[in-house]
């Protein structure tokens, strides 16, 4: 098979996996498991480098390793000058690893067999998503990410420090990802109906950029600000 996805769906209102596996058979019937309950991209190369940064835009992915390529699979990913892998994974194993390093760098979530019943994979997909987005980490670029209900804000596993308007303006803007936020709700939100001024703001996100990155977030048209995904 030439391509490298056998099948994306577009659907952003529910939860995106992707599902990596050189076993073109075995991606087939899982994808009759899923069927349309999920967002889910099927990768059926081992040319990992080809995911890019969007590997970073799931929810979960679902790693087959029944033919060792999980080695491969972090060169690869190094290749997208990411620091890390911030995405949980479900790893189906042959054999689980002596090496319990791999592991650790790849954020495996569960390891199973790769035999074992498609309704418990199934189950423990859902599992782990309810848990995930219970526990919901916004990723962004160069390794930040923020943790919508700590409301804390990292760069790969380091805490950026922040003030408490900083972080609600942060958690606002995350929780509004890709999406203009007017200075409006800025000031309804962040100030709740306290003294509010541009210059304010763009002093609080002065510091931001400070402690994170120039472009981290971006003004808007002189409208408002917005904070965009990877």
């Amino acid at each position: 098979m030439n391509s490298v996805f056998i099948d994306i769906a577009n659907n952003k209102n529910i939860s995106s996996v992707l599902l990596i596996s050189t076993d073109v058979e075995y991606l087939n019937k899982i994808k009759k498991v899923l069927g349309d309950k999920y967002d889910v991209v099927f990768f059926n190369n081992d040319r990992f480098y080809l995911l890019k940064a969007e590997i970073n835009c799931f929810d979960l992915i679902v790693f087959d390793n029944s033919n060792s390529l999980l080695p491969k699979f972090i060169e690869g990913f190094k290749l997208t000058r990411l620091s890390s892998l911030n995405v949980p994974m479900i790893l189906l194993e042959d054999d689980i690893s002596e090496d319990l390093s791999i592991y650790k760098f790849s954020n495996v979530y569960s390891i199973f067999n790769k035999n074992v019943d498609e309704k418990i994979l199934l189950d423990n997909i859902e599992l782990s998503l309810n848990f995930l987005n219970s526990n919901k980490k916004v990723q962004f670029e160069k390794g930040f990410y923020f943790d919508i209900n700590k409301e804390i804000l990292f760069q790969d596993k380091k805490i950026i420090k922040l003030t408490r308007t900083e972080r609600r303006l942060v958690s606002l803007l995350a929780s509004k990802v890709n999406t203009l936020v007017t200075y409006e709700d800025i000031a309804d939100i962040v100030w709740k109906g306290k003294e509010f001024s541009i210059y304010s703001l763009r002093n609080v996100v002065k510091h931001i950029r400070e402690k994170t990155d120039e472009l981290f977030i971006k003004n808007s048209s002189n409208r408002g600000y917005v904070i965009n995904t990877i």
